[in-house]
């Protein structure tokens, strides 16, 4: 066999693998990024607007562009009820008043601009479920216990909310992380008015290239729970999987945890500036993705521990 025939056909046979090992469609953004940062802001009550106002975007903006961090996931809300962001149909649903449960600044709003000069992409995070410990917000929502299947009526209610986040957003948000989705019955059977597509197509409704994320647990942190899905949701209590044990072909491979000795914890970090850049690389070199849980205060300020070793994974790994 000549040299140009031997090369032909090697080029045919690669042709397969070539296909495979490039994952397409949305995210191609996210397929590249090495880490990310993820912040808890969260708290409640009669000083929530206050606090909400309190966060100085400009200089956590300053702060994160220092960790090299590709993106930022930030939670709007989780189970107090309290998001840091106006929501209409939020409060109609739940039964409350402009300003009560929804702040009246738009926090994310302000993050996607002074974010997108920097070049780093905004994710948002949810639950999957109405907030579990405000008892009227889920009744208005129609929603049970996160455990439980999720009844038709809450998913078109709670879709109908992210729309509208979505919709104000647009292509500002690239992404979506949904914690919680234990129980997914409520929305697998796509026989039914409400699910999965419901969902998605909610999150997507103001840019189609939103990539989603929902997240079953630790134990199941790399599993693909609908075709919806983008990326794993990566949760796990310790840096402590790779992508060549754990992926799903069709899915992009992504861990998340912190860097102190909990969620969004100030106290840490409880491994050295070298471990974490070895993992991180290990990550990347299997084709992974790494989203690190850091402490930031109510103005913005990321933990100075914390961010010290970002800054020494930026300096290794940028």
């Amino acid at each position: 066999m000549n040299n140009l025939l031997l090369y032909f056909c090697l080029s045919i046979a690669l042709i397969p693998l070539l296909m495979c090992a490039e994952k397409p469609g949305r995210g191609k953004w996210f397929n590249e990024a090495k880490y990310g940062v993820f912040v808890h802001f969260l708290g409640g009550g009669a000083d929530w607007n206050r606090k909400v106002d309190s966060f100085n975007v400009a200089s956590f903006v300053r702060q994160l562009e220092q960790t090299g961090a590709d993106y930022l996931i930030f939670t709007l809300g989780q189970n107090s009820g309290y998001y840091c962001s106006p929501n209409a149909t939020y409060e109609q649903y739940a039964g409350y008043k402009a300003g009560e449960r929804c702040s009246k600044r738009d926090l994310p709003l302000e993050l996607a601009a002074a974010l997108s000069q920097k070049g780093i992409k905004l994710m948002l995070y949810l639950p999957s479920h109405s907030p579990q410990t405000d008892h009227k917000a889920m009744t208005g929502l129609s929603d049970v216990d996160q455990m439980q299947p999720a009844p038709q009526q809450f998913t078109r209610k709670w879709s109908d909310v992210i729309r509208e986040w979505s919709l104000r957003y647009g292509s500002k948000v690239a992404g979506w992380w949904f914690d919680g989705a234990y129980n997914t019955a409520g929305w697998d059977d796509l026989n039914q008015a409400y699910n999965w597509e419901t969902w998605a197509d909610a999150c997507r409704a103001g840019n189609p290239e939103s990539i989603l994320a929902f997240n079953p647990g630790v134990e199941n942190a790399f599993q693909k729970l609908c075709p919806q899905q983008d990326y794993t949701s990566g949760e796990r209590n310790d840096f402590d999987s790779l992508p060549a044990t754990s992926s799903e072909a069709d899915l992009q491979w992504h861990v998340l945890s912190y860097l102190g000795t909990w969620w969004c914890k100030a106290d840490g970090p409880r491994h050295s500036d070298q471990w974490m850049i070895d993992y991180i690389q290990k990550v990347n070199e299997q084709g992974g993705v790494v989203s690190i849980d850091v402490h930031v205060d109510e103005y913005g300020a990321i933990y100075p521990p914390h961010l010290q070793q970002l800054i020494a994974i930026a300096k290794a790994l940028r």
